[in-house]
């Protein structure tokens, strides 16, 4: 074999095996993007505490709380 033909194999091997892993890489990444967005489609988008103990949405009034910093209303006090 001449010295022509084993560059030649050599590159026509390596395209091919670069092209092989491009796109065994390409869909093994769809397949994990695959799980782990059905993942997150299975589990609800709301917090557990807007269900009642039975599982439904809760359809009443709802308290929510800010907490802030003591020095800063200080300081917006002092101005």
């Amino acid at each position: 074999m001449t010295e022509t033909m084993m560059i030649f194999m050599s590159v026509t091997t390596s395209f091919i095996f670069l092209a092989i892993g491009v796109l065994a890489g390409w869909t093994a990444n769809e397949v994990k993007h695959d799980q782990l967005y059905a993942k997150e489609v299975e589990e609800n988008a709301m917090h557990p505490e807007m269900y009642d103990t039975n599982g439904y949405i809760l359809n009443e009034e709802l308290l929510s709380v800010r907490f802030t910093d003591p020095l800063e209303e200080r300081e917006d006090l002092e101005d």
